[in-house]
């Protein structure tokens, strides 16, 4: 590991250090989509179909200019927000589903992205789902053109699949396109005149017998064009955050404490600025592959079996895949070391000594915190005496570097209290969204 600076930074002398995250939007979105695909393939594979195909028909919508494209896209790659609430793991066609939980998916959703992304009331178009087209009412609500586009979309997928990517005309008329504007049935048309967009949306087997598909790759490379503001993108990273809680609100808090405690411990370390928006930033995606992982293996309340332990493991692979390839290697790495320990007895590379970095060492002792502080399924919150006699063990051991170990037992309290400040910005109103979800179901009951 880098020697540690020696010229400790005392958190009272200097004014209130704030993070700023290092990731566009671009590469969020990629990473919120990948997500997706890891908590439940078939839910996250239908949102990137649809993202691709409705942002297709909405580049050539040229005549509505409240039509963006960023918008666009957002509603249809978060489309089954409420599906991933209410099943998670699950996928439970819609044709299966009952009215009442068609309508609580839709209002979940809208909910859900009115209050946590830049959509705002354009999130309205959710709760249209499956309308009839009013050319007066779109006049006066961009959100029903977006639904018809989103909705369109949508339709023409199940089009393309029921027919095997080999659908005529007649086709268009036996599967309710007619019902939404008729002009984004025609750019469809016109747009997949040779074929090529249906191609896109088809699984491809590769010569070495996996499959992959080509429109993922496509709205991967969109992602990067598309226009946020700071503002908007930094509410998207908090987004990538709460999304975590389709499988585990622990999860949400652990990555969320962690981001906090490394920042004020890499403050202790003397990091420069930089170095420290790259440590908050990479503490946030150090867990971002548990996605991936069992709901049940997750929040299991006790000692894990050894496979069961195996599975939790596999964890830190899933956030390399979902971040590897899109973000600067320094800060994927500090995410992807947080269980490497100095000895070489960590995981999944046994790294040891100078394979490590002082970044890694502080986001790993800062995973290592807020496990210990935080209460589980399997634990209570651990007093202060119990959580330094574990520091200890683990420096003695060769695990851990000591003057971080040494700084997290002499000022326990003290990173309590930035903790607190510090999560305050990595959260968004979960709590608003279940409220609105609830009025807008108690609404549609017909009730006063």
């Amino acid at each position: 590991m880098e020697t540690l600076n020696t010229n400790i930074n005392d958190d009272n002398s200097s004014q209130e250090f704030i993070p700023e995250q290092q990731l566009s939007a671009g590469q969020i979105l990629t990473i919120i989509g990948r997500m997706l695909i890891q908590c439940n393939e078939k839910y996250g594979l239908q949102s990137c179909k649809l993202a691709y195909l409705a942002s297709e028909i909405a580049v050539h919508v040229n005549w509505d200019k409240r039509i963006s494209l960023s918008h666009t896209v957002l509603l249809a790659l978060l489309k089954f927000v409420g599906d991933y609430h209410f099943n998670s793991e699950k996928y439970i066609p819609r044709e299966d589903l009952t009215a009442r939980q068609v309508k609580e998916r839709y209002a979940y959703a809208y909910a859900y992205l009115k209050n946590l992304t830049p959509l705002g009331e354009d999130a309205h178009a959710l709760l249209f789902n499956d309308s009839k087209y009013n050319a007066a009412v779109a006049k006066k609500m961009v959100s029903m053109e977006y639904a018809s586009i989103i909705f369109t979309a949508e339709h023409i997928l199940n089009l393309l699949e029921s027919t095997n990517y080999a659908y005529t005309e007649v086709d268009f008329e036996k599967y309710g396109l007619s019902k939404f504007n008729p002009r984004y049935v025609e750019i469809f048309k016109i747009i997949d005149a040779n074929r090529e967009v249906s191609r896109n949306l088809r699984l491809v087997e590769k010569s070495d017998h996996t499959v992959e598909l080509p429109c993922i790759h496509e709205i991967e490379k969109l992602y990067s064009t598309l226009k946020f503001t700071k503002s908007e993108t930094d509410m998207l990273f908090k987004l990538m955050i709460m999304m975590l809680d389709f499988k585990s609100t622990v999860t949400v808090w652990h990555t969320i404490h962690t981001a906090s405690y490394a920042v004020s411990i890499g403050k202790y370390a003397g990091c420069s600025e930089n170095e420290l928006n790259e440590i908050f930033t990479a503490s946030v995606l150090h867990d971002l592959g548990k996605m991936a992982i069992p709901q049940n293996i997750l929040e299991y309340p006790g000692k894990l079996r050894n496979w069961e332990y195996g599975l939790m493991k596999n964890h830190v692979k899933k956030t390399e895949e979902l971040i590897a390839d899109i973000i600067p290697r320094r800060i994927a790495n500090m995410a992807i070391h947080h269980h490497e320990k100095l000895n070489g007895t960590g995981y999944p590379r046994n790294l040891s000594g100078l394979e490590l970095t002082k970044e890694d060492q502080i986001v790993e002792i800062a995973d290592i915190l807020s496990a210990l502080v935080d209460r589980r399924s399997y634990k209570e919150e651990f007093d202060n005496e119990k959580i330094v006699s574990i520091f200890k063990e683990m420096t003695d051991k060769g695990e851990l570097d000591e003057a971080l170990t040494l700084y997290v037992s002499d000022c326990f309290e003290r990173l309590q209290e930035r903790r607190d400040f510090y999560s305050k910005l990595l959260i968004l109103p979960l709590g608003t969204v279940e409220i609105q979800f609830q009025e807008e179901m108690y609404l549609d009951s017909g009730m006063e």
